[in-house]
């Protein structure tokens, strides 16, 4: 700076040398342009102008985020682990599957280990963080299972199963119900030791409470077939106690209340079942906009009791009439609305899942997906149907893939490939879906201006 300014006085200087030979007007420009410089050049601060000028080298190679190694240890290490194998008998399913755990003595996450919390769940539902202390270790990830993550815990059952097959000499549905249906509050920590051994191979670190459940809902969540001895008892409780679910349930030793109201309602309600034909498609559309005729617009669904009353003009489960409005019947209409109609959603869908690496359904938020404008019109449970009903063609063409293997491209590849059926007799059903729909309308608007 110091050369710098040096130079601008001798300039200065010689410009002032050379004022007697430039006219007046020049002479006043080049002191008004001599003078902002050198007013400009003694307020820039020398040491300022070095640091910036020397550029500090940057290191434009991100440094790829290791993951923590995750640290184990024996599950013996654990005081309640040694009480509890003590204290062990060898009558009960659960006793044998725990005391074969405890005798391998396997490794476990430590940081879960320390974290060692019971949840009870009498029903299916995933264990939350709301469940569980504030003060969490970080390390530890609840909730959000890949199909990996469900597949790991599977193939752990099923290897804890074959190991003590000869000491339990149960099936895998006596298994299953005597260690998963058992709603016996008290055996908590006897689970979390299931729970260790379930999570094993897992990804992440997680809490053997919560592997535990999720485990009991792949498992138990699976179609149940009630015995007859079963069946009476639920008719002869619900007659005799009237409809407590969840005493029935803890009767039954089974996971859920409503498997066992699903299973009364099956008894005796002679339900119509099978695809619905388009006069109950009619009866839907003048029942619900009859409730709401502002149902499409609004966002305001229909009560239950008014999808039971609907239910029963159609003799089916009001559940399945509900279901069947919310995937079918009503993304017609607001398609309809939005002009999009004639758009192939399944294509759209699929393409845009792959360009944003949404492998599975999990990865997917349905909600804000549907709000884009090519998916203008559709609804967030239309749009997980498309792509269930493709996951499920795709797997019955390729039995081969497992699961894990199940993605999106994958399903893609399948559509991609697959032959199309023809789709006049779906577009004449839409056609005359959208005339009904309009002619009720129009019937709407001629009440109000009565």
């Amino acid at each position: 700076h110091f050369y710098k300014r040096n130079i601008f006085i001798r300039n200065t200087t010689m410009a002032m040398i050379l004022l007697p030979i430039i006219n007046s007007t020049t002479r006043k420009t080049i002191r008004t342009i001599y003078s902002s410089v050198w007013h400009l050049t003694s307020k820039i601060h020398s040491t300022s102008i070095c640091e910036s000028s020397v550029k500090k080298p940057e290191n434009k190679i991100k440094q790829k985020k290791q993951k923590k190694v995750q640290a184990v240890c024996p599950i013996m290490e654990s005081e309640e682990h040694k009480a509890i194998q003590k204290e062990l008998g060898r009558d009960t399913p659960l006793d044998i599957f725990v005391s074969h755990i405890l005798a391998m003595d396997i490794l476990v996450n430590k940081v879960a280990l320390d974290t060692n919390v019971t949840v009870f769940r009498g029903n299916l539902q995933l264990i939350g963080r709301a469940d569980l202390p504030k003060d969490l270790d970080p390390e530890l990830k609840v909730g959000r299972y890949s199909v990996r993550d469900n597949e790991i815990i599977l193939e752990n059952w099923s290897h804890l199963k074959n190991q003590t097959s000869k000491k339990l000499q149960l099936d895998e549905k006596d298994a299953i119900k005597a260690i998963f249906e058992d709603t016996n509050k008290d055996q908590g920590l006897k689970k979390n030791i299931i729970g260790y051994f379930l999570s094993q191979g897992l990804p992440d670190t997680r809490l053997a409470t919560e592997v535990f459940q999720r485990a009991r809902i792949l498992l138990s969540s699976r179609k149940r077939n009630f015995t007859p001895e079963e069946d009476k008892i639920i008719l002869d409780f619900v007659e005799k106690e009237g409809k407590k679910w969840a005493a029935l349930t803890k009767l039954l030793k089974i996971a859920g209340p409503n498997s066992a109201q699903n299973r009364y309602n099956a008894l005796t309600n002679n339900y119509k079942s099978g695809p619905y034909t388009v006069e109950e498609d009619k009866i839907i559309l003048s029942e619900v906009f009859t409730v709401n005729k502002f149902v499409l617009s609004d966002g305001n669904n229909l009560t239950m009791e008014d999808w039971k009353r609907i239910g029963g003009k159609l003799g089916r489960n009001p559940l399945y009439v509900n279901s069947h409005w919310r995937k079918a019947l009503e993304p017609i209409l607001t398609r309809y609305q939005a002009g999009t109609l004639g758009v192939d959603v399944r294509k759209a869908l699929l393409d845009h899942l792959v360009e944003h690496n949404k492998d599975y359904t999990q990865d997917v938020d349905w909600k804000e997906l549907s709000k884009l404008p090519k998916f203008a019109g559709t609804t967030p449970a239309y749009l997980a149907q498309k792509l269930h009903g493709m996951k499920t063609s795709t797997g019955e063409m390729s039995p081969e893939l497992s699961p894990a293997e199940l993605t999106v491209g994958a399903i893609q590849s399948w559509y991609n490939n697959s032959e199309r059926n023809g789709t006049q007799k779906k577009e004449e059903y839409q056609e005359e879906m959208i005339a009904y729909y309009t002619e009720i309308m129009s019937q709407e608007r001629g009440k109000d201006t009565e």
